[in-house]
């Protein structure tokens, strides 16, 4: 069978307002405006929800943590360095203490990220900058521990002109250049060690995301006395209740992922393969001001069984995509033609358990309760039970924005309970070869009495 592909040139062009009659799948696009995207509430906060950082760090006996995964940095600062963007290495590092009064730093080489913080468009962490160059493991103090050689790293400074009227914000530029053009740190350990020190850790238990820190304090006169912990799971555990500016992010990136899926499935002909379904998603994203960042469409990892997209047979898509970082995660079921007898009785089973499960969310529930009320209600309904799956999770910067254990801290297996303003949703796929597939999800927020969904509820099951 010829597989008719999307026509991505004209769907960018008309996306560009110059493509006419451009073609999806074959067929004729629609003349439509742009979708609208909801603008939301910004006030510019700090993303990190400090109150509940120092409740966790306190429960564990931590003196605050470092970040390297760019996640996680970006959480505690507010800011995306370039070295995030081009996928470095080493990006960046944040640093966070207990003490909710505390500065939180960004540790970062050079100072253009300093510019994106002089803009003043939001709130964002300090900077503790490092240069290139200047470290040298072989001075040590009469006690034998490293020391920061006086003469810091180097730095590139950017020419600023003297014959012309600067505006305010190249005004702000160059003032911060001015700033940290002298005196950086001797690299990113000695960044890290006087960031820490500034925030009053010298001694105790840092978690951190990554054990290669663990590497760049053990040059610093730092290392006999800061311990870093595995502590990936306690960023997690500290995201899963979102701050305001959180959820002002991810109302938009939950709303637009969801109706990027809907039209994405609107558009699906018989003959088209994931490929093709997925640049359609892509660019209903696009459109909407999200970022892709996973699409399932048929059987999961496998797509379609016939390699592409047939009459009669029903399948599940499973997208999400990310305002400022936030994901949204939705899932819908679809079929083209009239579904058939065991289809729609499947189609009611899963239906029933969704609602039935929405129905139960507030806060105090367990995850384990949740996939009970879901897995009873499908098996009872006439679902197979081979065929059942039901996973709640939280939802944020991250698919799976929740640990799964932290042994390190005695917890060798979360049940975890909704709290008000965490962002999950309860997986409810049922899958089987040789027949199909079917999903129906939705993100939404936990209220004081039950939820506020964040997509969409509509067209659980669409027929094309």
């Amino acid at each position: 069978m010829n597989s008719p592909s999307f026509n991505r040139r004209a769907a960018l062009g008309a996306f560009a307002g110059t493509a006419a009659g451009a073609t999806l799948g074959g067929a004729a696009a629609p003349a439509h405006a742009k979708p609208v995207v909801p603008v939301p509430e910004i006030d510019g906060r700090l993303l990190v929800n400090r109150d509940r950082a120092t409740e966790i760090l306190t429960r564990f006996g931590l003196q605050g943590m470092i970040a390297l995964n760019p996640i996680n940095v970006t959480y505690l600062t507010n800011i995306r360095t370039i070295g995030m963007k081009f996928i470095t290495e080493y990006p960046g590092f944040a640093t966070y203490a207990a003490d909710p009064q505390a500065p939180i730093y960004l540790v970062t080489g050079g100072t253009t990220a300093a510019w994106d913080i002089a803009n003043g468009t939001r709130e964002t962490a300090d900077i503790m900058p490092y240069g290139f160059g200047g470290w040298n493991a072989a001075d040590v103090n009469s006690d034998g521990l490293p020391v920061e050689p006086e003469q810091g790293g180097r730095t590139r400074r950017y020419h600023v002109r003297d014959d012309v009227e600067l505006t305010e914000r190249e005004k702000a530029w160059a003032a911060v250049q001015d700033k940290y053009a002298d005196g950086l740190a001797a690299g990113a350990s000695w960044a890290l060690a006087r960031a820490l020190k500034a925030q009053g850790i010298t001694s105790g238990k840092v978690a951190v995301d990554d054990m290669r820190i663990a590497g760049f304090l053990a040059q610093t006169d730092l290392r006999d006395s800061v311990e870093c912990v595995p502590g990936y799971g306690v960023f997690q555990y500290i995201r899963m209740v979102k701050t305001p500016q959180e959820l002002a992010y991810q109302r938009v990136g939950g709303r637009s992922n969801g109706d990027a899926c809907l039209a994405t499935i609107r558009q699906i002909e018989a003959g088209m393969t994931h490929d093709d379904i997925e640049n359609i998603f892509l660019f209903e994203c696009a459109q909407r001001g999200n970022r892709m960042d996973s699409f399932l469409a048929g059987m999961p990892g496998g797509g379609f069984p016939d390699g592409v997209m047939v009459k009669g047979k029903p399948f599940l898509m499973d997208c999400v995509s990310s305002f400022k970082g936030y994901m949204g995660d939705t899932a819908r079921t679809f079929i083209i033609g009239e579904p058939d007898a065991e289809t729609k009785k499947r189609r009611k089973a899963n239906q029933t358990a969704r609602e039935v499960v929405f129905d139960a969310i507030k806060p105090g529930v367990k995850y384990s309760e949740l996939r009970r009320i879901g897995f009873d209600t499908m098996v009872k309904n006439g679902m197979p039970e081979h065929a059942v799956f039901v996973t709640p999770h939280s939802v944020g910067l991250q698919h799976d924005d929740n640990p799964s254990r932290l042994p390190q801290f005695g917890i060798d297996g979360f049940d975890h309970v909704l709290e008000e303003n965490m962002v999950l949703t309860v997986d409810l796929p049922y899958l089987e070869v040789g027949w199909g597939s079917g999903h129906n999800e939705d993100l939404f927020r936990v209220t004081a009495t039950g939820y506020e969904p964040l997509n969409t509820e509509k067209d659980p099951f669409i027929i094309l």
